[in-house]
């Protein structure tokens, strides 16, 4: 029997993890479920939007209580500012929660939990007080913020500029606070785990535990094969199976997918870059199609749609008939970190995907067997033109791929590690490193 089974787990989300319909919900989803088969969990979540009952009764299932509070758009603009003014992130103030505060105080002095897992930075400052002082602290951190906010102030022009500069800075002594008061740290990918040591200065930090836990992907979900019992919706622009031409003539014909949130920078700036730049060189040798999939796409991207060739699908209820019809998945992200749900997702349903080699931080992928780095609009056009006239080589490519996924990718492989630094923390009040190095992949 586990002996972890009746240990008492507080897990904080910064968003709501239901449904998974982007990245942070997609990991934090999964790790929820993957914990609550060792854990008698209760779940502390910020909301910023409307909670569907079966959405909540869900996450419910797998919970001993479940406590949401909503920090809508006005209130969280309202307590970043008032973080900001107090030399504190904007980060802290967004998610931030009176009531949840309350309720998690009480939760810990009528029932004391064994241990905690914080899932982002955001969401520390609940545990960061005196009631939690002997109560074991893992923090997933996901991603190192600080150097998301330094690389988005270089890349910006003031006043934004400034503001990117100072919040890097403040969520650089957060990240620093957090590698004083836990017990272990956890990263998306040695990588980033890696440049968190670099980066992020801290007294105790050379006794922290550091890990990096990648995410994984549902390889029964993500199918190569269509369950076509099930009510999909069919996509809503005439992709075509992939074997077929989307324009009659001469050319070779491409049918391309992108997928993401639509209103997240990263995507944003990557796929306005992908439309501007590459596709209107590669008119003169490929009939080349793209379809631009997800939630809340934002201006900049629905201005997208009058680029020849592109259809701005939005959200949809299931993107995998999307990824089905098309012939190549894309991810031109310039400023990624950690490693991107929408690539192994790609790879598991055996679909050949073109990457940066930012998108592909964290996939132990080759490039030219599993998927294809490019990075310069000269590669992007010669792997898609390569694409383009190698159907042979796209079914090859999307198969090592699955493959990959299949045998390293998996939920229940990464994030084991997950459940046994969890377990040690529980068990005897710090995670056991007798055999573990400080930093590792898992």
């Amino acid at each position: 029997m586990d002996r972890a089974q009746n240990k008492r787990l507080l897990m904080l989300t910064h968003r709501f993890p239901y449904p998974p319909n982007r990245g942070d919900r997609i990991r934090s989803y999964n790790l929820l479920r993957v914990l609550s088969d060792h854990f008698c969990v209760t779940l502390g979540s910020t909301t910023d939007e409307l909670i569907c009952p079966d959405d909540l009764a869900h996450v419910e299932s797998f919970c001993e209580d479940v406590c949401v509070e909503s920090v809508g758009r006005y209130r969280r603009v309202g307590r970043a500012l008032k973080s900001y003014a107090s030399r504190r992130s904007l980060t802290e103030g967004m998610f931030s929660s009176p009531e949840l505060a309350r309720r998690v105080l009480r939760w810990q002095q009528h029932r004391r939990f064994d241990a905690v897992l914080v899932f982002c930075s955001s969401m520390f400052p609940y545990v960061d007080q005196t009631p939690f002082d002997n109560t074991p602290k893992v923090v997933d951190l996901v991603d190192v913020d600080s150097q998301k906010w330094r690389q988005m102030s270089q890349d910006s022009r003031s006043p934004k500029k400034f503001l990117y500069a100072t919040e890097a800075v403040r969520v650089r002594k957060l990240e620093s606070r957090i590698a004083n008061r836990s017990d272990a740290l956890v990263l998306v990918s040695n990588h980033e785990a890696e440049l968190f040591r670099q980066t992020v200065s801290s007294p105790s930090l050379s006794e922290t535990p550091v890990y990096g836990i990648s995410n994984g992907v549902d390889t029964q979900y993500f199918s190569p094969s269509l369950d076509l019992s099930e009510p999909f919706e069919a996509p809503r622009w005439p992709l075509g199976p992939r074997i077929s031409p989307l324009v009659t003539s001469t050319l070779p014909s491409l049918s391309l997918v992108f997928t993401g949130v639509l209103d997240y920078r990263p995507n944003v700036e990557g796929i306005d870059w992908f439309c501007k730049q590459i596709l209107p060189a590669m008119r003169s040798t490929v009939n080349v199609r793209l379809a631009i999939v997800g939630r809340r796409p934002c201006k900049r991207v629905l201005d997208l749609a009058s680029v020849e060739g592109v259809s701005v699908v939005g959200e949809v209820p299931d993107v995998r008939p999307y990824l089905q019809a098309a012939d190549v998945a894309i991810s031109p992200l310039k400023l990624a970190r950690g490693i991107q749900n929408k690539v192994l997702e790609a790879m598991a349903v055996a679909l050949p995907v073109v990457v940066t080699s930012q998108s592909a931080e964290g996939i132990d992928a080759v490039s030219g067997n599993e998927f294809v780095i490019a990075d310069t609009i000269q590669q992007w056009q010669a792997a898609l033109q390569w694409m383009a006239s190698a159907p042979d080589e796209r079914v090859r490519m999307g198969c090592a791929g699955r493959r990959l996924v299949e045998a390293e990718y998996s939920w229940s492989a990464r994030l084991a590690k997950f459940v046994e630094l969890i377990g040690s923390c529980a068990l005897s009040g710090a995670p056991d490193q007798s055999s573990q190095p400080l930093v590792g992949t898992v």
